[in-house]
């Protein structure tokens, strides 16, 4: 179609409308063959397709750039660069294939191409060395760097590129000189502290152990100050740190202009240590002392509280600023908390304070010396707890009283231990905060015993022994572990059957239940409907009971009676018939005595 197009229409840009016919169907032919191609290799030049694979990455872990253009860690000048392409097909590695490298610079120029064959793992590797950046070339250098692999699989090109910066890895970008007070200053006194911020700048993804080493020389040449921060290796994390070296200006320095110098280095040298980076240079004034020179004294109230910088000699006018740390950990639960500053007697607001230094003055930092006051409790949100200053009086409280769980069971606040006392959940009685305290809310555990008749609501209910505190209807609580006695009365119309706790019955006829309070129960008394008929009241019995009574005494003493008089006979008998014995003699019938 592009043929027949161009030969109906052909652009006037390229002189085809003064060709001949044979020069114009050429020329047609050309252009559409050159289409073709292009068309041909951008299917073929794809990244990525199905199957095939490539990832470049570098030997700097984690951060190796692994992962379809991906980025590396941070490289530096003379360092060695492990570039490693995994060639694989269907996830699966593919040994003894070629892969091409190419390596670009900052300015897109191409550095240096390799190739080389992937192993039994599918990998195949290249190396190069990071140039040094001579003068006048860091630009070619320094900056981001890019890595292309490529390889060709199924006719197909599969390509990734990998970008990784190349700088000083740990470099001093910045070096100021400050007074004790930390402000800017450019000269000092012979004697004088001087502390030298540092910018320390970390271009690597991940942290960097570095020894700072500071060095100075006066206007001489001598050398009169050799710091190392920390005296150890000290981690940078990435991007820009800024940490302070404290020195002192030596009294036999050259008045004049001094230069201080820092390097970072990998360890100190004595074990090795090579520099990351070139040095960093600034300078400052060697004064003489002047004349009129004041002391200030640094303390604190209490003596000894914390230590306070600033305390030394200063020039006649000086601005003095002093900052005091608003908390002094001393061990747990006790702290001492700042109050204010006072500058020879006279109290002054603020925190830090800055006066002149007009003469010899004494800066006293004051402090209270506070305890920390525990709350705790199982249930509730508790509320008094924190610092409170040495002997101030403190109370415990709690938002609730009462924690119901829903399940019969409820949590009940008893009383105050540890270092409070009370039995008022809202608030606990005085503690005296003379040292670091703890109140403990108690709590007891109480369950719900609820009592039912069957059928329901018969009159009277049961009774209970002990009454308990009420709940629900036809429940009331109790504390854990106690026993609770109920009684089934006696109901109109209704005779007892038995009871029965949580479904299982007791033995039928007692009236009497003990239920031991582990846990939530339902006791239920059962009675049973009277057969209709007459209705004898319950006196009648008694009555009934009575006149038995009556006639069972009545048949006693009748039974009494009578053998008392058969008794009587029967003695007045044998009297009679024993006085007749003894006065006749029946046989010989002759009278005896």
């Amino acid at each position: 179609m592009i043929t027949e197009y161009l030969l109906k229409k052909p652009p006037l840009t390229i002189g085809l409308m003064t060709m001949t016919g044979k020069r114009r169907l050429l020329t047609a032919f050309i252009l559409s063959m050159l289409i073709f191609m292009l068309a041909h290799a951008a299917l073929d030049l794809r990244v990525c397709g199905e199957g095939g694979k490539i990832d470049l990455f570098t030997n700097k872990v984690p951060f190796d750039g692994r992962g379809l253009n991906q980025r590396s860690d941070t490289f530096q000048p003379q360092e060695l660069v492990n570039l490693y392409a995994n060639v694989t097909y269907n996830d699966g590695p593919i040994a003894n294939w070629l892969v091409a490298f190419q390596v670009l610079n900052p300015l897109n120029e191409t550095v240096t191409t390799h190739t080389n064959v992937t192993d039994d793992d599918g990998i195949a590797t290249f190396s190069f060395r990071i140039p040094w950046p001579s003068e006048g070339a860091e630009q070619a250098v320094f900056g981001d760097w890019k890595a292309v692999a490529t390889v060709s699989i199924a006719d197909k090109v599969f390509m990734d590129t990998l970008t990784f910066r190349v700088g000083w890895i740990v470099q001093i970008t910045d070096i100021k000189t400050l007074n004790v007070t930390l402000n800017p200053q450019t000269s000092f006194l012979r004697g004088e502290a001087i502390v030298f911020n540092l910018t320390v700048k970390n271009i690597a993804l991940t942290n960097k152990s570095a020894v700072i080493i500071v060095n100075a020389f006066d206007a001489a040449n001598y050398p009169i100050i050799h710091e190392v921060y920390t005296g150890k290796p000290f981690v940078f994390q990435p991007s820009e740190t800024v940490i302070q070296v404290v020195s002192k200006v030596p009294e036999n320095a050259t008045v004049g202009r001094a230069t201080v110098s820092a390097v970072a280095y990998t360890a100190l040298p004595e074990y090795g240590g090579i520099p990351y980076s070139p040095l960093r240079s600034s300078s400052f004034n060697v004064l003489i002392p002047p004349r009129i020179r004041y002391y200030l004294t640094v303390k604190t109230e209490p003596l000894g509280v914390v230590s306070i910088p600033g305390e030394g000699w200063y020039d006649e006018g000086a601005n003095v600023s002093l900052t005091a740390p608003e908390i002094v950990p001393v061990s747990l639960g006790v702290r001492y908390k700042f109050k204010y500053w006072d500058v020879d007697g006279v109290a002054l607001a603020g925190n830090p304070i800055t006066f002149v230094m007009d003469k010899n003055h004494t800066a006293t930092a004051h402090y209270s010396l506070q305890y920390f006051l525990t709350v705790v409790s199982p249930y509730g949100v508790v509320g008094g707890g924190g610092w409170y200053d040495a002997n101030e009086t403190a109370y415990a409280y709690l938002d609730v009283g009462v924690v119901d769980h829903g399940n019969g069971t409820r949590r009940v606040f008893a009383f105050w231990s540890g270092d409070a006392s009370g039995t008022n959940y809202a608030k606990s009685g005085p503690i005296l905060m003379d040292g670091p305290k703890t109140a403990v809310a108690n709590w007891k555990t109480q369950y719900l015993l609820t009592v039912f008749t069957d059928p329901a609501d018969l009159r009277p209910q049961p009774s209970r022994n002990p009454l308990g505190d009420a709940g629900p209807a036809g429940g009331w609580w109790y504390d854990a572990y106690v026993n609770v006695f109920l009684s089934a009365p006696p109901v109109k119309g209704y005779d007892f059957s038995h009871w029965d706790v949580d479904g299982v019955a007791v033995e039928a006829g007692v009236y009497q239940l003990t239920v031991y309070m582990d846990g939530p129960h339902r006791a239920t008394a059962h009675y049973r409907g009277r057969v209709a008929g007459w209705f004898i009241p319950e006196w009648f019995y008694w009555i009934l009971l009575l006149i038995l009574a009556l006639i069972i005494a009545l048949l006693c003493i009748l039974i009494y009676r009578r053998r008392k008089k058969a008794k009587a006979g029967e003695s007045a008998f044998r009297r009679g018939w024993t006085a007749w014995y003894y006065g006749y003699d029946l046989r010989g019938k002759t009278r005896r005595f």
